[in-house]
């Protein structure tokens, strides 16, 4: 179709370039897919693991940074099942494995480390997202400790949601995390839907989040509508922010 990868692949390398994010989060990439965009996104370094089993198979949720800011201390993946270090796990009634990948960078010029973790939760099981949203907050919060944290993904769920309710709640009195589009400085841009399916149909709902950690400020925040000649760059629109890690 029109919209297949090889029509989109050199629109995604292009858009990413122009916009020089310092941390990127990928979902749905498949190995070739991430193969190429990291060997000709050359300002940055990356990791991915496949879900099916921890190497090359199933989609991965890759991140990416650049290499000029940070530098990688370690990364790791875990599995949103009741065995997070079970490579290809499943569970809660989700019908394929879901994971996260994350890893922990320090800034060369502050000498400061901040966490990244991203992330894709099940389509198909409510509970699966309920269970993942625990567990994706007692994992960040014992491996996150506490330095700065950002968390991408496409959660399968609208701020409304059960889920995000969990991700957003209070641990003890203060919440662990916050959804930048609520505390951005500046009003959010662009469409509030950030799934488009590769239609022009108008979408409501927000399933893709960036999360920032409890104190961290957010100066701006914008879902981005890119098109090229009738070439969607993705069936769900980026989604990015500017965070102050001070």
């Amino acid at each position: 179709s029109l919209n297949a990868w090889p029509n989109r692949a050199s629109l995604v390398a292009a858009f990413i370039k122009a916009e020089k994010p310092d941390l990127l989060g990928m979902q749905e990439a498949l190995v070739h897919q991430y193969e190429y965009l990291d060997s000709v996104l050359t300002d940055y370094e990356s990791v991915g693991v496949g879900r099916t089993d921890g190497a090359k198979n199933g989609e991965m949720n890759p991140v990416f940074y650049r290499k000029d800011r940070f530098d990688m201390i370690r990364n790791k993946t875990f599995w949103l099942s009741e065995t997070p270090e079970v490579a290809g796990s499943q569970a809660w009634g989700a019908g394929l494995p879901r994971i996260v990948t994350w890893m922990e960078l320090v800034e060369k010029e502050s000498h400061e480390h901040i966490f990244y973790f991203n992330t894709h939760f099940a389509h198909d099981s409510d509970s699966a997202r309920i269970l993942s949203s625990s567990l994706l907050l007692s994992k960040v919060d014992s491996i996150a400790t506490d330095f700065p944290f950002i968390i991408t993904g496409d959660f399968n769920m609208t701020p409304d949601s059960k889920g995000f309710a969990i991700l957003t709640g209070p641990a003890e009195s203060v919440p662990l995390l916050r959804d930048s589009y609520l505390i951005s400085e500046k009003k959010p841009g662009g469409p509030s839907g950030t799934f488009n399916g590769f239609s022009d149909k108008t979408r409501s709902g927000r399933i893709d989040y960036i999360f920032v950690k409890s104190g961290l400020k957010v100066l701006d925040h914008n879902t981005v509508i890119r098109k090229e000649k009738g070439i969607f760059i993705s069936d769900h629109w980026p989604v990015e922010a500017i965070v102050s890690l001070k």
